[in-house]
């Protein structure tokens, strides 16, 4: 049945001529016949546009070929003959759009002609532009020159706000919520999609024509716009706000005859779909399918895909790769790009998940391959066929070709966060410059203002006016010397602020590194040890085998595979090792994430005491460590944190170290780290007034504390009150910075915690840290 009427389908379109894209031959002749008959006429309208545009889709469209229609349509170019010079360029390059989506062709050809449109004085001359800049999306899209219309895009958006163009801006923001789509950027996506409906006249209707075509605009475009936003969402995992929007499109794009359009309703069956609700998902695919007909055959390949996944789902293999083949028959039938208006097209993975799913990996493999090559453009679907692919060859025994597309996955994934800051920033600057050109008008427009308020002003006030502007010039120089004085002199603390924290900071990765070193190279000495072992015993097998004892050679080679397996265990050790220095020293990305304080504190212990061994071999302290297990993860930046428990650590084994120095009977200098979770305040009433400290310290939700306490010299009474405030330390100098314990203040205060110290001279001190406790970062 389904194959019945995609016959009836294609046959019906090629006879009306509504897709022929494959279908080329060579019909220049006729073409230019018939502009040179309308130009000899001077009978210009509707039915000259009708006539060119199916000959235009049959034509092979060789830059020959474009060259002479271009060069015939010139003729058009005189008072309201030059709309329809527009409008048959605007033709070809929808022609050369649809054939030829991979290459610079239609990107070269479209910028040529959007240049020369805005050179016009065409009343319609925005609209055509609109409509060029709208269709070039797809060849950007498909092709290797997206970060070129990226940027492109970006510069229109700047134009566009400079002549308050919102209509251009819409258009603007709009193909580029597509093309931040292609690359998986799928929140600017939709930031940018709704953004582009933001600056359209929803309440604007649709029902002019322009050379035959429907004009669209205004609801027409802010309807259409809104379309693409339940893909966005239910990509990103958001099927609830994915299924809202596929109904709210359903309900607004009705055709003429009050029936559902089958793009809208295919939307919701992918929303459903997606969202694994079965029922609803077939059900809407069903009535998509129901609904098409010769004007909504580019709709058919999606429904054919979105169906053929349902059937995947539920084991129906057989239905599913039937509905992917006619789905690709279609596709190749009217060209149909990966990335186009029907959503993305690419069966070929499909495919491959159902012959993975039979075994049939061999089959899978050439499937992905396949459909590598059509989606070689878009991010999200190409990181899924490369896993998918690795998978595949792993199957198949082939570990060489697993591990190489392993790794093409893990490099994409790379290059996708590289990119996600390379189109973000350029987004960025696009976005300040307009904001910046919209102060400047505003400032402008303030100035003139004020400028007519003082042309107005009453003559009589002159005088009085010029004695003001001497006494506030003459205070306004005093103030700009003593501003200068005051500039050069922050300038100069800021200087000396920035060369003391990278001191600190300087300090701080020396101390890690030598722990680092220390920890590494116990895994490093066996990894060594067994490696010369090893060729020793390989030595000593190629003995016997040359004897000829095939037995002991075989004991030899298993003492060699006990020693390789020993050496790829203290190997994987070092690794982990430097995997763990590497996320605790990498720059803070200020985001929150669950971290098991007790291994982070236990961690930084053993790197600080390991970094001073190294510095100083005589240095010996004693380290006691008291973690409560029950505190689990706790929502922090880590890397701050850290920073800030390697800091009281540090300060904690040089004071003990330099009470050591002393040499006092009997002192053994100790470190101790303690952690503990802290119950919500409750009963008596110090608990509640305590309770209610911590709530006002944004504590209320419960907390945990990190103890670090030592028994050196303590804190003198006279400074206990500086020893936060920056600059202040009682280091001899050139060895502290007095910066430590001050940013911790800041660090520990910005996660809504409390950083306290206890102190009593001659015995000790001990500094407390309090952190908020999340919850939900603990209850998995």
């Amino acid at each position: 049945m389904i194959k019945i009427f995609i016959s009836i389908l294609l046959c019906f379109c090629l006879g009306t001529n509504c897709y022929q894209a494959h279908a080329q031959s060579d019909n220049t002749d006729s073409v230019l016949s018939i502009l040179r008959a309308a130009d000899k006429q001077g009978k210009i309208d509707t039915v000259l546009s009708n006539k060119i545009n199916p000959l235009l889709r049959r034509n092979a469209m060789t830059d020959s070929t474009v060259q002479q229609i271009v060069e015939e349509a010139n003729h058009f170019r005189t008072g309201d003959d030059e709309d329809m010079n527009f409008n048959i360029c605007y033709l070809v390059l929808r022609v050369l759009s649809n054939r030829d989506n991979t290459t610079a062709r239609a990107i070269n050809f479209g910028k040529f002609l959007v240049n020369r449109i805005e050179k016009s004085k065409s009343p319609e001359k925005k609209y055509f532009i609109y409509r060029i800049l709208s269709d070039m999306r797809s060849v950007y899209r498909n092709s290797t020159h997206l970060a070129e219309g990226i940027e492109l895009y970006n510069n229109y958006l700047v134009r566009f706000r400079e002549l308050n163009d919102s209509s251009g801006m819409a258009t603007c923001y709009f193909v580029m919520g597509g093309f931040y789509r292609a690359i998986g950027l799928f929140d600017r996506a939709i930031y940018y999609c709704k953004k582009s409906m933001a600056y359209l006249d929803s309440s604007l209707q649709t029902g002019t024509t322009y050379f035959g075509s429907p004009k669209i605009e205004g609801r027409g475009v802010w309807v259409n716009n809104m379309g693409v936003l339940p893909e966005y969402y239910s990509i990103k995992g958001d099927y609830e706000t994915s299924i809202k929007y596929a109904w709210l499109y359903l309900k607004l794009n009705k055709r003429n005859n009050n029936k559902d359009h089958p793009y809208g309703v295919q939307r919701m069956a992918q929303s459903y779909l997606r969202a694994n609700r079965l029922d609803s998902a077939l059900y809407f695919v069903q009535q998509a399918y129901d609904s098409c007909d010769a004007s909504s055959l580019w709709v058919l390949p999606s429904i054919f895909q979105t169906w053929a996944v349902l059937e995947l789902s539920k084991g129906n293999y057989g239905k599913a790769d039937s509905l992917l083949v006619e789905c690709w028959k279609i596709v190749r039938k009217i060209n149909l790009s990966a990335f186009s208006a029907a959503g993305i097209i690419h069966p070929d993975y499909y495919r491959a998940l159902i012959y993975a799913a039979q075994k049939n990996y061999a089959e899978a493999a050439g499937f992905l391959l396949s459909d590598i090559v059509r989606v070689r453009n878009l991010r999200n679907e190409l990181l899924t066929d490369y896993k998918l692919l690795g998978e595949v060859y792993e199957n198949l025994g082939d570990i060489g070709k697993s591990k190489e597309y392993y790794k093409a996955f893990i490099s994409l994934q790379d290059s996708l966060l590289n990119d996600q800051n390379k189109y973000n920033a350029i987004s960025f600057e696009a976005e300040q410059q307009m904001n910046d050109k919209e102060l400047s008008i505003s400032q402008l427009k303030n100035k003139n203002k004020i400028a007519s308020l003082t042309r107005n002003f009453s003559l009589g006030m002159i005088a009085l006016v010029l004695l003001l502007a001497g006494v506030v010039y003459y205070r306004y120089k005093v103030k700009q010397k003593a501003n200068a004085v005051l500039e050069k002199t922050l300038a100069n603390l800021r200087s000396t602020q920035s060369q003391l924290i990278q001191s600190e900071k300087m300090a701080s990765l020396g101390e890690l590194t030598a722990g680092i070193a220390h920890e590494i190279q116990n895994p490093l000495n066996f990894v060594n040890n067994f490696s010369e072992v090893s060729s020793e015993l390989i030595d000593e097998m190629n003995a016997e085998l040359n004897k000829g004892d095939i037995e002991e050679a075989k004991v030899i080679s298993s003492d060699i595979k006990q020693n390789l397996e020993k050496i790829n265990h203290h190997g994987n050790r070092a690794a982990d090792i430097v995997k763990g220095m590497l996320q605790h020293s990498r720059s803070s990305s200020g985001v929150k994430e669950p971290t098991d304080i007790n291994a982070l504190a236990d961690e930084y212990l053993r790197l600080a005491y390991h970094g001073l061994r190294a510095k100083d071999k005589t240095f010996n302290a004693t380290m006691i460590t008291d973690y409560d297990e029950s505190i689990g993860n706790i929502n922090i930046i880590p890397q701050d944190i850290g920073r800030v428990i390697l800091n009281l650590i540090n300060n904690a084994f040089y004071v003990v170290n330099e009470k050591s120095k002393q040499n006092i009977a009997g002192y053994e200098p100790t470190v101790k780290v303690a952690s503990k979770r802290l119950s919500l305040p409750s009963g008596s009433q110090a608990e509640r007034r305590e309770g209610t400290k911590f709530a006002q310290g944004g504590l209320g939700g419960g907390s945990i504390e990190i103890k670090v306490s030592d028994n050196g010299g303590g804190i003198p009474q006279k400074i206990h009150d500086k020893i936060f405030q920056p600059l202040f330390t009682t280091k001899p100098t050139g060895q502290g910075t007095g910066l430590g314990l001050s940013l911790s203040y800041d660090i520990v205060k910005a996660h809504g915690g409390e950083l306290k110290v206890e102190t009593k001279e001659g015995e000790g001190s001990e500094f407390i840290i309090q952190l908020p406790l999340n919850t939900s970062a603990n209850e998995k």
